[in-house]
């Protein structure tokens, strides 16, 4: 009893002690500043403060003087300078944010117990990764082509640099080591030693048990082992090596400008002799005699070349000359070699672009992929118009300011992602889905309706756009088909999305066949055939002309519309055309056809028998 007594008597003086050594902020009515009093009312800290807050366990306080806040300690001794407009609660870490306004602008910095500065107030956030033993912290840098976003730096847990600003994004952390994307946009993994494990290579990292799985800019996906030795590797079907600007800016500025660099195909591509007229010129057409191959396809691409070549196009700013040069690639975007070492774009029609390689052939370049499969044939050129090859300006069809702004950093590597990704748009659709023993039995015995056993070739599965027009319907038939693709790979994770045009093949005959594959959406297609209450999405596929599968062009949860041999997705923009579809051509030249509101199919399977190849025959 005795020795609880003496240890009660003992913990009250320490909280004595404490109080005493724990003063109270208070206002002098004099002065109307705060200082800080004992329990007897006596100032042991003067009033010299605008503003005081409570001390905290550690014997720290914010104070306030001339609108800026401080922070000092039991004495009255300044551990920060009052220069921030805001300080922060100090953390389990130690640390307490500092934040300073400048206008609009909000800089943050770090301090620790000890007033000492972790980091300066220059950053435009702050992350503290305690668990990890590091710190994040974003700036903007005042260095020319970097103007954006703020770039990301990494620190330990006493201000230290491991990296210094260069991260476009938040790096990723765990287990000493981290996922970061540099100012290319680009992937890579490093440790908090400031080593670099994996280079700034991959579109996509994720870590993978005790390692990282990647997908690099080929599309190719690898898994690293934890001591970071690759694992396997596979690429993903249908990918293709995108188009290399070179680090070259009129490479990177000219892709998609016009034809350059966008993948010709054979039908795309004739030679010709032009027949010369005041009004309407004529092409006499024939075949190129590339070496075509299978599945090869040719791009034209800026090179330098020297000044006194006739097919120079001048980049006066840096004083360089340009040629386009021809390229043939397999396939899978490997090189085959050059087709010409020369050439410039002479005339420009309608019909699409007339190319002279090097004074030695001139090819004309056609908009559609899907042109005249057939060896020889003519045809009018419209709007013809000759183009000046003088500068990169008149002969790629480049503008000052598209140069100009791949200068800035960002802008460059966004425009190189946007390379790779547009040469790669829709590649997730080569994988065929799978579909197991049982479902494809249920499947066979679903697709009873006739749409699932004809082939539509090109001109019968068309782009469409459909107009309410009250108890009517008028959807406007394309002669082209382009297809809306979202790209996603799960592990790593990364999505893309956009447009492609179709290509039907060297001789167009390729084909695009319905089929189903299971949904678990109740918005889909019910079965009504054989097991009530499943439910099926609608899948169009594109077939080789021998009926190999090729890809999945789209997949659809229902169909909206069906009448005389036209069906229509509304939500793909898609129209399927029996051979005999009627349409009326608008003064504009729109197909058009008018389908009854009423007729809205249900979405069910037997819904879909509505649609037949030929019409029904009238009575007589």
């Amino acid at each position: 009893m005795r020795i609880k007594v003496v240890l009660c008597f003992a913990a009250l003086a320490l909280c004595l002690a404490a109080s005493a050594q724990n003063p109270k902020p208070a206002k002098d009515k004099q002065t109307k500043k705060y200082g800080y009093q004992d329990k007897q009312k006596n100032w042991v800290i003067p009033p010299t403060f605008d503003d005081a807050d409570k001390f905290d366990d550690e014997g720290c306080a914010q104070v306030k003087l001339d609108g800026r806040q401080g922070l000092i300690d039991l004495e009255g001794n300044w551990l920060l300078e009052p220069l921030y407009d805001d300080i922060g609660k100090f953390d389990k870490y130690g640390l307490a944010e500092l934040k300073i306004k400048e206008g609009k602008v909000k800089l943050y910095g770090l301090a620790d117990r000890s007033g000492a500065i972790i980091l300066p107030v220059q950053f435009r956030d702050i992350k503290i990764h305690g668990k990890s033993g590091c710190l994040m912290a974003s700036m903007y840098l005042d260095e020319p082509g970097l103007a954006g976003a703020p770039l990301w730096g990494v620190y330990d847990m006493q201000g230290g640099e491991i990296f210094a600003p260069q991260f476009l994004a938040e790096p990723s952390v765990s287990d000493g080591t981290l996922i970061a994307k540099d100012i290319t946009g680009m992937i890579g993994v490093a440790d908090l030693d400031g080593q670099m494990l994996l280079p700034f290579d991959f579109l996509a990292v994720s870590r993978y048990r005790d390692g990282f799985r990647t997908l690099d800019k080929n599309f190719t996906q690898a898994t690293y082992t934890a001591s970071l030795n690759k694992a396997e590797s596979f690429p993903q079907p249908g990918a293709v090596i995108p188009y290399d600007p070179m680090d070259d800016k009129i490479r990177a500025a000219a892709w998609r400008s016009g034809c350059i660099g966008e993948r010709l195909y054979p039908n795309q591509i004739r030679a010709v002799t032009v027949q010369p007229g005041t009004g309407m010129r004529r092409a006499l057409c024939a075949e190129t005699g590339i070496d075509w191959g299978l599945g090869r396809f040719l791009r034209l691409e800026p090179f330098e070349t020297e000044e006194n070549d006739e097919t120079a196009m001048a980049y006066p700013e840096e004083g360089k000359y340009y040629t386009l040069k021809a390229m043939l690639y397999e396939a899978d975007g490997t090189l085959v070699g050059e087709v010409t070492d020369k050439g410039f774009l002479e005339a420009e029609c309608a019909e699409g672009v007339i190319y002279r390689a090097g004074g030695l052939e001139t090819w004309l370049i056609l908009r559609d992929p899907n042109s005249l499969a057939i060896p020889s044939y003519s045809m009018n050129l419209t709007g013809y118009r000759a183009l000046s090859h003088e500068s990169v300006y008149d002969g790629l069809g480049l503008r000052a300011s598209d140069l100009q702004e791949l200068y800035n950093v960002r802008t460059y590597a966004n425009h190189l992602i946007e390379i790779i990704e547009g040469e790669n748009v829709g590649i997730t659709s080569y994988l065929q889905p799978v579909i197991d023993l049982q479902e494809a039995r249920r499947m066979r015995d679903i697709m009873r309706p006739e749409i699932f056993h004809h082939d539509f070739h090109m001109g019968e599965v068309v782009n469409c756009k459909v107009r309410d027009q009250g108890e009517f319907v008028d959807v406007e038939l394309s002669d082209q088909l382009v297809c809306h693709f979202e790209d996603r790979f799960q592990d790593p994770y990364y999505r893309f999305y956009g447009d492609e045009i179709i290509y039907w093949g060297p001789h167009n005959g390729r084909s695009v066949r319905l089929s189903l594959e299971p949904s678990v959406s109740r918005d889909a297609t019910l079965d009504d055939y054989v097991e009530r209450g499943k439910t099926w999405s609608l899948v169009l596929s594109l077939y080789e002309e021998d009926g190999t599968w090729l890809r999945t062009l789209a997949v659809a949860p229902f169909a909206d519309y069906c009448q005389d041999g036209i069906m229509v997705f509304r939500g793909l923009d898609i129209a399927l055309l029996a051979p005999a579809v009627a349409a009326k051509t608008t003064p504009d030249g729109v197909r058009v056809v008018k389908m009854e509101k009423a007729l809205m199919l249900p979405h069910t399977i037997s819904a879909l028998e509505t649609f037949r190849t030929r019409p029904p025959a009238r009575p007589r």
